[in-house]
């Protein structure tokens, strides 16, 4: 794939299927330089990746008006708004073609069942009154021919194609009878089916509301997001506080913020203490204690101290937006297992369109009548309509999707959220995913004068970003050792540093960097408590060492046994000594360790099992780390790592909690689960349905059979409740929760 590309996610009005869908990926891929495009038809939002030096956002967003459907504007607020307006609407649709339909139909089937109606013994005013209240009905579906016959006009027939030919077929039909009645012959009473039509119509309303509540639904769990933004903010300008609109906080402003207030931006405590409910980031219940030097986040909850911060990223910069967007992004695109419904839904329509007719056209020459045939195409156009097809796969990730975000894990994309549920294997980092990540020195051991040990370890480590390198640059600073100025900088992820301090060639890293033998040094043995030793060594003879102890996560070993309970092999991969990792993994509960791996090591690793069949997940937080993460078949970032690990990976675990790996894996594994459940529901509908209204029930039926006038009318029932079954199914997600997370 061309590394030069970008991704915009367009937010869109008219899909109504996933022959829609279909249309517009077809439209778009057609531009120069599109890499992939995905019309996702749950949340109307399509996600297109592509190379900027051959097209544009413009370009693609008129491909997607030039097939019939609309651009909107890329406006949360807007966008939930549209959707609630559009349910509104919907509900009254249906409830227009209810009022009419359900009289039409009673006025119609009565005297099939003996009731006794009135002025059905004068043909001609019955037939008027049955098309009276059939009009209303078509109006209230409208949107249906609106939409279905452009679509056809352009080639590229829609489920609203389906509903539209078939409903006006039976108007067609049903007119032709009228115009019979009235021309002396009343025996074509029998054979009107405006009721069915109005049925169809009335009963497509039904699925269609239910669908436009779930996509309001599911746009209400990213709104709720990012509501918690508060709107203003208390900021010191020309030394006094100001309360501004939040949006308009700059970067460097000291904010203040006091007991249950929200926090208006991403930012470091400068003054004060309190307790700061994150759960909105992390999905922790459990309020964190946050003091002087520690980062807070926008949306988060102060919860009972008055603090200063120093604004770091504001707006569409912070943490909640960054959320937001990756939860949009991962809901704009599709799992691989929606292939196999996008390949049917491309060439689906066309194919029932000329099943019906080909049903029609054999049934007539068969030697039964235009009634009869005209009965059987109505049926297949209708009890054809791909809307459970379409909403199988799209439905259950923009579910998914938003439960995993409520738990603080944060997929990428669907693909991502497909593959986490066949994880075998992962990897585990041990510094910052398996500990704490906030090292310390716990003592030291000096061949040189202390001071300058630690001054020449210190200034080595400055400019390294490395967990255990800010523990020995922390430890010079609580000593009072001022650091000098690097030069000949060079690193070695994962291994150590190496430079010039003062004239003096400095490395500070593990034993096999250093070129050092602890051993051979009569280095005291600090492995068994859990330590990690850094070695100092000066124009290549030992200087120094520093013992560092970085505390084990509480949620390790919970999160390493859920992995066990899953049957997914949990293995611990760290740069650091054989010792040390020994000591760590007997806490957490790991069998299989791999110690002193160098970056090159942990990718090899990965690929070794990949080899032997394993889907591998890999779990860090260190610069280190990226190169594993992009060869993993699954890249978890811990939330709390650099910036690189978060980018290099597919899912990020917005808290330290161990226990989101198992989560994500959980989550994936239901979600794949619910897919495959909604494809069998649809498929199994459509393979069922389509032979059963196209051959079977009218070769058993008569052509005078009560049963038969009202196929198309069950037809539409049975379309509407495939439907229904496959949002119901895929809502049921929200219900679901982690076992992992519970432990």
């Amino acid at each position: 794939m061309n590394t030069d590309v970008e991704r915009v996610n367009l937010r869109t009005d008219g899909m109504t299927c996933a022959a829609c869908s279909a249309s517009i990926e077809k439209a778009i891929r057609k531009l120069d330089g599109i890499e992939e495009a995905n019309a996702n038809f749950s949340n109307n939002v399509v996600s297109v990746l592509y190379d900027p030096s051959k097209t544009g956002r413009e370009q693609i967003a008129d491909a997607i008006r030039k097939a019939g459907y609309f651009v909107l504007e890329d406006d949360p607020d807007a966008v939930a708004e549209r959707e609630r307006l559009n349910a509104i609407r919907t509900k009254k649709e249906l409830i227009v073609a209810v009022v009419f339909a359900v009289p039409l139909s009673v006025l119609a089937m009565g005297p099939m069942i003996g009731l006794k109606i009135p002025l059905s013994d004068e043909p001609e005013i019955y037939s008027i009154i049955q098309l009276i209240l059939c009009i209303p009905v078509l109006v209230a579906g409208s949107r249906f021919y609106t939409k279905g016959y452009p679509a056809l006009a352009m080639g590229a027939p829609t489920m609203d194609t389906l509903i539209a030919l078939g409903t006006t077929a039976a108007v067609i039909y049903s007119l032709y009878g009228t115009v019979q009645i009235f021309s002396g012959e009343p025996h074509y009473l029998h054979s009107l089916v405006y009721d069915s039509a109005a049925m169809i119509i009335a009963l497509v309303s039904v699925g269609k509301y239910i669908e436009s509540r779930s996509k309001v639904k599911t746009n209400d769990t990213v709104r709720g997001l990012l509501d918690l933004a508060p709107a203003t903010a208390n900021v010191i300008r020309d030394g006094k506080e100001v309360s501004i609109p939040a949006d308009k906080v700059l970067l460097g402003e000291i904010v203040i913020i006091r007991p249950g207030e929200r926090i208006p931006a991403d930012g470091m405590i400068i003054d004060g203490s309190s307790s700061i409910d994150e759960s909105m980031l992390t999905g922790e219940s459990m309020p964190i204690s946050r003091v002087s030097g520690d980062m807070i986040y926008s949306g988060t909850m102060n919860i009972n101290g008055s603090l200063k911060m120093t604004a770091e990223k504001t707006g569409s910069d912070t943490a909640l937006f960054k959320i937001v967007r990756m939860i949009q992004d991962a809901q704009g695109t599709k799992a691989p297992v929606a292939r196999v419904a996008d390949k049917v839904a491309a060439v689906f329509v066309p194919i029932v369109m000329s099943t019906a007719v080909a049903a029609c056209l054999l049934w007539m020459l068969g030697g039964r009548s235009v009634e009869f045939s005209v009965l059987v195409l109505i049926s297949v156009l209708v009890i054809a309509c791909p809307c459970a097809l379409g909403l199988a796969t799209p439905l259950a990730v923009t579910v998914g999707t938003g439960k995993a975000a409520e738990h603080g894990i944060l997929f990428k994309n669907a693909s991502v959220l497909e593959r986490s549920g066949n994880i075998t294997s992962v990897i585990l980092d041990k510094t910052g995913t398996l500990t704490e990540g906030r090292p310390s020195v716990t003592g030291i051991v000096s061949k040189i004068p202390e001071a300058e040990m630690i001054m020449l370890a210190a200034s080595a480590e400055a400019r390294s970003e490395h967990p255990l390198a800010k523990a020995i640059v922390s430890y010079a600073e609580e000593k009072g050792v001022a650091v000098s100025v690097a030069s000949d900088f060079t690193s070695e992820p994962g291994s150590g540093v190496r430079c010039t301090v003062d004239g003096k060639e400095v490395s500070v890293g593990n034993e096999r960097f250093t070129g050092i033998d602890l051993v051979r040094e009569g280095i005291p043995d600090l492995f068994a408590e859990e330590k990690t030793v850094i070695v100092v060594a000066v124009n290549g003879i030992f200087a120094g060492s520093f013992a560092i102890s970085d505390k084990i996560r509480n949620s390790a070993l919970s999160g390493v046994t859920s992995l066990k309970d899953m049957g997914v092999r949990p293995i611990m991969v760290t740069g650091d000594s054989e010792g040390t990792a020994k000591a760590i993994s007997g806490v957490a509960g790991i069998e299989e360790i791999h110690a002193r791996a160098l970056p090159e090591d942990k990718l090899n690793i990965i690929k070794d099992l990949q080899v032997k069949g394993e889907n591998v997940a890999m779990v860090g937080d260190g610069i280190n780390d990226a190169p594993a993460l992009t060869q993993a078949d699954i890249g978890i970032a811990i939330g709390s790592g650099t910036d690189i690990a978060i980018g290099a990976a597919d899912v990020v675990i917005m808290g330290d909690d161990v226990r989101g790996v198992p989560a994500a894996v959980e989550i994936g594994r239901a979600t794949l689960k619910n897919v495959k459940q909604n494809l069998f529901l649809a498929f199994c509908y459509n393979a069922v349905c389509i032979p059963l209204v196209a051959v079977i029930l009218p070769f058993m039926l008569g052509s005078g059979s009560d049963v038969l006038m009202q196929m198309p009318m069950l037809a539409a029932a049975a379309m509407s409740l495939s439907s229904i079954s496959v949002v119901t199914n895929a809502l049921r997600l929200r219900r679901f929760r982690p076992l992992s997370m519970k432990v």
